[in-house]
């Protein structure tokens, strides 16, 4: 198997979907989107048994690690150790490394996956600096008040935002539970509405 890839970071699932596809044929959809369970690390057994016959090495992807349960990533971590030998390959990610085990961190090679140019505004203004540091300071009425004031131009504020806040705080758990969030309000889905819901929500409030 080799030592599996870990991507971390705001597109850590699409690279290691690419990774995969690059590595070899998948034998599965990605194992975990929805959770990932003990039995997802049977299934992966399952799967290098029974890999099929190709000319390309089998690959599954497995994430998000760092949501995933204790017992979980325990099983997963036993699941690397027994598949050393196995020709099945196994590409990993997380949005947040730090939320990742020790002993999966410690058995990986991990790979950082920067924000790309959705998450980049031209510019940097006040409102954006002013909306991310509300956010860090978890002060939700000073958020509120920042996305109603330029709600007509609440993508480029978003993209202000993402932009401070992965310069500043690029590792902390906060950060990795609102670049999912996020991703589809900056591919053009939704409103200022739906941009404070997912700030809120990534604090926790």
């Amino acid at each position: 198997m080799g030592t599996p890839i870990l991507f971390h970071g705001p597109l850590a699932r699409g690279e290691a979907v690419a990774h995969a596809a690059q590595l070899g044929r998948l034998v599965s959809e990605p194992i975990g989107d929805d959770g990932l369970k003990v039995a997802d690390s049977r299934l992966i057994v399952t799967l290098s048994e029974d890999a099929g016959v190709g000319d390309k090495l089998p690959v599954v992807i497995v994430g998000p690690l760092d949501r995933a349960t204790p017992e979980a990533g325990d099983a997963l971590l036993k699941t690397l150790e027994d598949l050393t030998d196995a020709p099945l390959q196994i590409v990993l990610w997380a949005d947040y490394l730090g939320g990742v085990i020790g002993t999966i961190r410690s058995r990986s090679l991990d790979r950082w996956c920067p924000p790309d140019e959705r998450w980049v505004s031209p510019f940097v203004d006040q409102y954006a600096e002013a909306l991310f540091s509300a956010w860090e300071k978890q002060d939700t009425a000073a958020c509120l008040s920042v996305l109603y004031e330029r709600k007509k131009d609440w993508q480029a504020l978003m993209q202000g935002f993402c932009e401070v806040m992965a310069e500043r705080a690029p590792e902390k758990p906060q950060t990795a539970r609102v670049w999912p969030l996020l991703r589809p309000l900056l591919d053009g889905k939704g409103s200022h509405l739906n941009a404070a819901t997912a700030l809120l929500e990534a604090l926790e409030v």
